[in-house]
């Protein structure tokens, strides 16, 4: 079902000519967002190609940091029972692969390579968040 799944992404990337990140092999149950969840953003330095979002669920909060050299999902408040989550894309097509812990997890890029993009998550079933840097 990932080979699937990937390959029509990459079908339709080609199709309308569009430019689709790669997206994270898919795991069980990835497509379930919680309806009481809520993800800030905030560019916190462009210069310094820092990206900082925030997620609020279950009375925990996660921070989901993203910057040239990689990315890393951690809970920051709360003793809910959720891990977090993270996946990266370098800028020459190296991938991470899903890293989970029960309070971070983070990922740093080879040496030359940038983070692209980067996926997070707060548990195993849920739709992680892109984000999403210039090359």
């Amino acid at each position: 079902m990932r080979i699937a799944k990937s390959s029509i992404l990459g079908i339709a990337a080609l199709v309308w000519g569009a430019s689709l990140p790669a997206a994270p092999p898919a795991q069980a149950h990835d497509q379930v967002q919680p309806a009481y969840s809520t993800v800030s953003s905030v560019d916190s330095n462009k210069a310094a190609h820092r990206k900082i979002s925030y997620k609020r669920r279950s009375g925990c909060t996660w921070l989901f940091y993203s910057s040239h050299s990689g990315a890393h999902t951690r809970k920051v408040q709360g003793g809910c029972g959720s891990h977090s989550w993270t996946y990266v894309q370098s800028n020459r097509g190296w991938k991470s692969g899903w890293k989970n812990g029960r309070t971070q997890a983070g990922a740093v890029v080879p040496r030359g390579h940038k983070v692209k993009y980067s996926w997070h998550k707060t548990q195993r079933n849920e739709t992680a968040h892109l984000i999403t840097h210039g090359t």
